[in-house]
């Protein structure tokens, strides 16, 4: 029969459910800064597209 002593240096030195917990945080951090750069790039393009129409519609008063 296994000790604890044995069990837990098993846990202990299987890094498995680690390095998928390290994984997920990583791609999560990637989604999130992904989000915000499409966000604030995006607001960036609206700001552009509106200044070009409101330039059109200026030139055509």
């Amino acid at each position: 029969m296994l000790s604890l002593r044995v069990i837990l240096s098993k846990v202990w030195k299987e890094d498995d459910g680690a390095t998928m917990v390290e994984y997920a945080f990583m791609v999560s951090l990637i989604a999130l800064v992904a989000l915000a750069g499409v966000a604030t790039f995006g607001n960036a393009v609206l700001g552009l597209y509106q200044n070009i129409r409101d330039e059109i519609v200026a030139a055509l008063h």
